[in-house]
Parts: C-alpha cells; sequence; structure tokens
C-alpha cells in the first residue's frame, strides 16, 4: 500500500470514529433528558382525587405534585394547584399548606378561588397557634392575612367567616400580653408590668375583650405599690364606671 492509500484509510477511520464517538454522547444526553416513570396526567389527577376520597392525604399530595411538576398546562393542573394546598392541610401539614395556597394566589390572583386560598393559607397559621406565654407568631400571621381577605375579598363569605377568628384572635393575642404583665407583676417588678398592662389597653381597649377588667385593676394595683395615687384612682375609677360587675364576682 502506497503513502497515499494509507493516508486515505487513515481518514476515513478517523472519520468513522469521530462519527461513532458523537452519536454515542448525543445518545448519552438523550437518554439523561428523557424522564422515567411518567405516567398521563389522567392517571396523575385521578389517582389523586381517589387518594384524597381515602384520606390517604399523603398519596394525594404526591400525585397532585406530580401532575404539577411534569404537566403544567394540563386542564386540571390549576385544580391540582389548589387540591395541594387541601391534602397538606388535612394532613395536619400547615406550613406546607400555607405555602401551597399562597403560591395559588400568586399564580391565580384572579381565581375566582382565591378568596378560599386565602382564608386557608390564614387557618394554616392559625392551626399553628401556641399556648398563652410562648410566641404567638402564627396568630399573628393569621390575623394579618385574614385582614388582608377582607380588605381584598369584604364581600366573600369567607371574609364573614374571618371576622369570627380575628376576634378570637385578639382575645388570645390580649390574654398572651397580660400574661406577661402579670409575670412582672408576680416578680414586683412594677414599671415592667405597667407597660405591658397598658399595651393591652392601648391594642385591645377598643376591642372590648375579657381580659380587659383585670387589666385595669392591676394597673391600679401596680400605680398603688409605685405610690402614684393619682393613677391608682384614674385606672381604679374606670375599671368601676364601666365595669361595676368585676368587683362582685
Amino acid at each position: 500500500m502506497n503513502k497515499t492509500k494509507r493516508n486515505s484509510s487513515l481518514i476515513l477511520f478517523l472519520t468513522a470514529a469521530a462519527i461513532t464517538s458523537a452519536f454515542s454522547v448525543m445518545l448519552s444526553g438523550c437518554g439523561k433528558n428523557v424522564k422515567k416513570n411518567i405516567l398521563p396526567p389522567d392517571v396523575y389527577y385521578q389517582k389523586a382525587l381517589h387518594d384524597s376520597q381515602n384520606k390517604n392525604y399523603s398519596g394525594a399530595a404526591k400525585n397532585f405534585r406530580a401532575l404539577i411538576e411534569n404537566y403544567p398546562s394540563y386542564r386540571n393542573t390549576k385544580k391540582a394547584e389548589l387540591k395541594l394546598g387541601d391534602a397538606y392541610y388535612l394532613e395536619g401539614k400547615y406550613i406546607e399548606a400555607q405555602g401551597a395556597y399562597l403560591d395559588f394566589i400568586h399564580l391565580h390572583p384572579r381565581s375566582k378561588y382565591a378568596p378560599f386560598a386565602m382564608f386557608y393559607e390564614a387557618m394554616s397559621f392559625y392551626k399553628r397557634k401556641e399556648a398563652v406565654g410562648r410566641s404567638q407568631s402564627p396568630l399573628r400571621s393569621a390575623k394579618t392575612t385574614f385582614e388582608k381577605l377582607i380588605s381584598k375579598y369584604p364581600y366573600s363569605k369567607y371574609s364573614k367567616k374571618a371576622f369570627k377568628y380575628i376576634r378570637f384572635i385578639d382575645i388570645k393575642l390580649s390574654e398572651n400580653t397580660f400574661f406577661t404583665g402579670l409575670y412582672y407583676y408576680n416578680a414586683s417588678l412594677w414599671k415592667p408590668a405597667i407597660y405591658m398592662f397598658k399595651t393591652v389597653l392601648s391594642q385591645y381597649g377598643s376591642k372590648n375583650v375579657p381580659v380587659i377588667p383585670k387589666t385595669l385593676y392591676y394597673l391600679a394595683v401596680c400605680y398603688k405599690n409605685t405610690g402614684n395615687k393619682k393613677m391608682e384612682a384614674h385606672y381604679m375609677g374606670i375599671l368601676k364606671t364601666k365595669y361595676p360587675s368585676y368587683f362582685s364576682s
């Protein structure tokens, strides 16, 4: 074989090797991009509904998520985004539920289901409420969301429900603030106690929550213990005028 033929054979060999290598890389890349075990969208949706009906909320959430992630344009994906929040909520996963409802509101702010989603976003905070004396951040977040719901959708039936929860939250938050004042009172720390009791009056006095009469009484006693007879008489006078039955109970 002369030199020219050897060179031609070498070129053909290298070209074929390059094509084979490129084809292998292409197949390998395609293989990585192919999603395996992806079910049709209707299957995910029906499986999720079936799981929900059978109170298998974990399974329902899994199938709703799979539908949302793999078929964002499917005709029932919007419903799945809302029902995902429901599945988490019914399972007691309130942090996840709050996130799912919030996602729905951001994605579909004009949906007729937006008030529903906002109400249950607030309820997801509300369900995480703590006992008096502990952090009340979930209740405060619930109240903020309920108030946003009322402001944005004043005629919704969910706004009417929100008013009732706001009332209950005000009672709980006022009790928590009063409890802090009582802690200082029992430690004979009169100035911090006065500050907390006054906070109860300033934040919840107009809402007429049940703890107001006790707050007035302890404020008067705090001022008595600091020797401030004028302020003692002031708060005791309010108590006797507005809540005369307090002394007969």
